[in-house]
């Protein structure tokens, strides 16, 4: 089993000030115990982080540039937007923490070359194993179902088969995408919602080719950030299609976190994007829940064999690392049982991410996780 960990130095408008003599502390705690496979750093650019990209290469471990792609970009260049079935979508969340969850159009190719560009002026120089490449997809249901329902540019009309608007009328308010089933981390629904997620997965996967190609060519490793599979399906994250690009991915499994990429904020974003009728909203929470199984103790377990059934079915050379919250926050409630049983659910990864921040992650979180570590693995 692999431990690798994740550290924001703040967003690229809003540094944070992240205590290095701290987190050099907390790195050396975690080595004692357990081998540190990488350090997964970003994304701000004004950060001082060589005392610890050389720490973490003085003990073997490899050094990837945390680089979100179709959001939090937009202060570095003038992305095309999306654009929902009502115009651009409002997202007004913010963590306060320099995430903005704006979202560009993922189908774009400007927009993978303005990336591109973007990489070459404020990061190629760095000195880095591999590119973590984050917010590759579309928004969520965040911004209602505007979000979701997208892109309707010039460019996706043009060059995607996308259902016209009038295709994606809800006609049942409790079961919205007429989803029937979950199996084999895809969803069966109502077929212009088919149709509409397939244009999603097809055009996130035309835009994070070539960037991935352009990454290999530099001779970087790449990892993928992820949204849990059962939430994956509503915003082009198509794990079958993605995980051949990728030499390691993390699935976000925060199953406590009330913030974008936490399991029970998506799920309630979905379940409130299409009323506000309290009866409805949980209707549609107890439906999406019963048919993936969310409450059930081995729902964890489940998506995570379910990734390594890809990746073993496709035969392919890729590490699976869970991310999992240890930071504590008021959107992520940590506590010592999580951990401990973050830590047993993950056993048929390859290892871990410990998410989302190091910088945040107060010591005894660490010693929770050596504590189950050792337990667990060893």
């Amino acid at each position: 089993m692999d431990l690798n960990v994740q550290l924001f130095t703040g967003g690229c408008k809003e540094p944070v000030e992240p205590d290095v003599r701290q987190i050099l502390k907390k790195l050396r705690r975690i080595s004692e115990k357990v081998n540190i496979k990488s350090g997964l750093i970003g994304w701000n650019i004004d950060m001082d982080i060589s005392e610890i990209i050389k720490y973490l290469r003085d003990i073997g471990a490899e050094v990837y540039q945390w680089l979100p792609v179709f959001s939090e970009l937009d202060g570095m260049a003038d992305f095309a937007p999306i654009v929902g079935r009502n115009g651009i979508p409002k997202i007004t969340y913010d963590r306060g923490n320099g995430e903005t969850f704006n979202f560009c159009c993922p189908a774009n190719p400007e927009n993978v070359d303005k990336v591109i560009n973007i990489y070459d002026k404020h990061y190629r120089n760095s000195a880095f194993d591999g590119v973590f490449i984050d917010k590759i997809r579309f928004p969520s249901f965040i911004g209602g179902q505007d979000t979701v329902f997208s892109c309707y540019c010039d460019y996706c009309k043009n060059n995607y088969d996308v259902p016209s608007p009038d295709e994606l009328s809800v006609v049942d308010a409790i079961n919205p995408l007429g989803i029937s089933e979950y199996k084999n981390l895809r969803y069966l629904m109502d077929d212009f919602y088919l149709q509409l997620f397939d244009y999603n997965d097809t055009a996130v996967l035309n835009s994070i080719k070539p960037l991935c190609d352009y990454f290999r060519e530099l001779g970087l490793k790449i990892g993928l950030d992820l949204f849990a599979p059962f939430v994956s399906n509503f915003v082009g994250q198509n794990y079958s299609r993605l995980l051949p690009l990728a030499d390691m991915v993390k699935p976000m499994l925060y199953k406590i976190t009330n913030a974008p990429a936490g399991l029970p904020f998506e799920i309630e974003m979905y379940s409130t994007a299409f009323d506000d009728n309290p009866e409805n909203t949980q209707k549609r929470k107890n439906i999406l829940k019963n048919i993936t199984g969310f409450e059930n103790t081995d729902f964890i377990s489940r998506e995570i064999t379910g990734i390594m059934d890809v990746i073993k079915n496709q035969k392919l050379k890729i590490k699976m690392y869970a991310g999992i919250e240890l930071n504590y926050m008021d959107v992520a409630p940590v506590t010592k049982e999580y951990i401990e049983e973050s830590v047993k659910n993950i056993r048929n990864a390859d290892g871990i991410v410990t998410s989302w921040d190091l910088n945040t992650t107060p010591d005894n979180h660490i010693e929770y996780l050596l504590n189950a570590w050792e337990t667990v693995y060893e």
